[in-house]
């Protein structure tokens, strides 16, 4: 529970310090950049390892840190050596696919971006694939690196790789967009860093990591079999993913005006917060349960599933009650008043966060129990849903459809996921429901005083906003003070107190 939970911490700081780079860095990048501009350089971004193409590893990395998790435990370190010689072999020869392919298609994805009403400039947009089709085969790189630090369960080492450069990364586009105005020298900018990631990768093994030194290439076929016989499951649990997280920006692209993809961006912003805790949660477990697994310990599992979703809700639905009451007031803060007419775009995709913990959670420990393969119709049939009512509802609601559509495929997964796991884990549904009944109920008491507290001072900005920090602060000291277990109470304050102490230490150091 230690290791999980500094693994968390170091993720959410990680995760924290890119939101906060993300709110910071929009205003500044659509001033500069200009709305269409912008709407190009978030739709060029998912053109990448953390985008479009992820899936394209055909769920290797997933295999990788499952593996790995279990070839530490059993103290394997001809097998871990083996493990990162195939993983870089295979990723080195997928990026190179990609990353030509993808300079072969510039035109054809530059030629419809930038279509005879924009303002865009066609040399810049070209100018940014070529770019990004070098970054890709640098990037794809630097994943067995990362997968197999994860697998080790050595978050604070990727992480904090993470939370240096991505503020590098922002602090340098958003210099390249107020002096130069183009998103192709931005593109520029992120493909150094990946080089600059890659380095201090290989370095971090060969200095860091005992069970790589002097490490001989060997291709164990056999291992390699394994892993992707576990990878193909998981590969279309990436082709879903995909589709899923990136249909609406294709969408956008094919059918509506770049202007879309810039407002679809920003209506986004508000829910990625809430997207940041699953983030956290999520990220250590994969290692986590593979370890417990591999040690039959299925009571442990049971208590972190179960654990993993309460947490989430606490910590999820305050952040849900204060952005869905105060979200045209967050936009016009943010961004200016030109977004708020959509306002109601980005309450629907609040919305999908209200039902998310559950199938989030679950897709994400059947990984590490390796029941991928009997729970994969699940995430297929939403899919479908999301895909049909995508293509439905665009015609008739534009934004507002894909997105709906979204929030619909989503809460389908609810029960499904929920049967699964009560068969896996061995739990009763009824016990989940009564440890999530007292958060539901607190959380509405604080959504029905935040909306009676905007609607009395509406036109009172400053006792608005005080008010709804000290609401927000109640239900979260409410959350902390009767929700969690004495136990969990004592482990958090210990925990945060090592690490101030820490903190300490190293400040005194210095």
């Amino acid at each position: 529970m230690k290791r999980l939970f500094n693994n968390s911490l170091f993720t959410s700081i990680d995760y924290f310090i890119l939101i906060v780079l993300n709110l910071l860095a929009t205003p500044i990048l659509i001033a500069h950049f200009g709305i269409e501009g912008y709407g190009a350089f978030v739709f060029l971004s998912i053109f990448s390892i953390y985008g479009a193409l992820s899936f394209f590893d055909l769920g290797m990395e997933g295999s990788l840190m499952n593996f790995v998790a279990r070839f530490e435990v059993d103290g394997d370190k001809r097998k871990l050596q083996d493990t990162l010689s195939a993983s870089l072999a295979y990723y080195s020869l997928l990026g190179l696919i990609l990353g030509i392919a993808l300079y072969i298609f510039g035109d054809f994805i530059t030629i419809r971006l930038v279509d005879s009403g924009s303002a865009l400039n066609y040399n810049h947009v070209k100018t940014s694939l070529s770019i990004i089709s070098i970054n890709v085969f640098l990037q794809f790189l630097t994943v067995p690196f990362a997968a197999i630090l994860q697998g080790l369960r050595r978050f604070i080492i990727t992480k904090s790789i993470n939370s240096i450069m991505n503020i590098m990364r922002y602090l340098l586009i958003i210099i390249i967009a107020v002096y130069y105005h183009r998103i192709d020298y931005a593109f520029l900018i992120i493909t150094i860093l990946t080089v600059l990631r890659l380095i201090i990768l290989l370095s971090i093994f060969v200095v860091r990591l005992p069970q790589f030194r002097r490490m001989r290439v060997r291709f164990n076929f056999s291992l390699l079999r394994t892993l992707f016989n576990y990878s193909s499951i998981l590969f279309i649990n990436r082709i879903i993913g995909l589709i899923s997280n990136q249909i609406d920006k294709v969408l956008i692209w094919l059918y509506l005006v770049v202007t879309n993809m810039a407002i679809y961006d920003v209506v986004s912003r508000p829910a990625n917060l809430l997207r940041l805790v699953l983030s956290i949660l999520n990220s250590a477990v994969v290692p986590e349960v593979a370890r417990l697994h591999h040690l039959n310990d299925l009571a442990a599992i049971r208590k972190m599933y179960i654990n993993l979703i309460r947490y989430a809700y606490l910590i999820i639905l305050p952040v849900l009650a204060l952005l869905g009451v105060y979200i045209n007031d967050f936009l016009r803060l943010w961004v200016g008043n030109e977004f708020v007419p959509h306002s109601h775009l980005a309450i629907i995709l609040l919305a999908v966060y209200a039902i998310l913990p559950i199938p989030s959670v679950s897709s994400t420990v059947v990984v590490g129990l390796e029941k991928v393969k009997q729970t994969i119709w699940i995430a297929i049939v939403a899919t479908v849903i999301n895909i049909i009512l995508s293509l439905t509802l665009l015609q008739y609601l534009g934004l507002a459809g894909l997105l709906i559509a979204t929030l619909v495929a989503d809460l389908f997964c609810v029960l499904p996921y929920l049967f699964a796991m009560k068969r896996f884990l061995d739990f009763s549904i009824k016990q989940l429901a009564t440890s999530l009944l007292p958060i539901a109920i607190i959380s509405v008491l604080f959504l029905a005083a935040h909306t009676v507290q905007r609607l009395i001072f509406s036109d009172y900005a400053v006792i608005l906003f005080l008010f709804a920090a000290v609401l927000f602060c109640g239900n979260c000291l409410v959350n902390y003070r009767y929700l969690l277990q004495d136990k969990e109470k004592l482990f958090l304050r210990e925990r945060i107190k090592a690490a101030a102490n820490k903190i300490g230490k190293g400040a005194s150091t210095k």
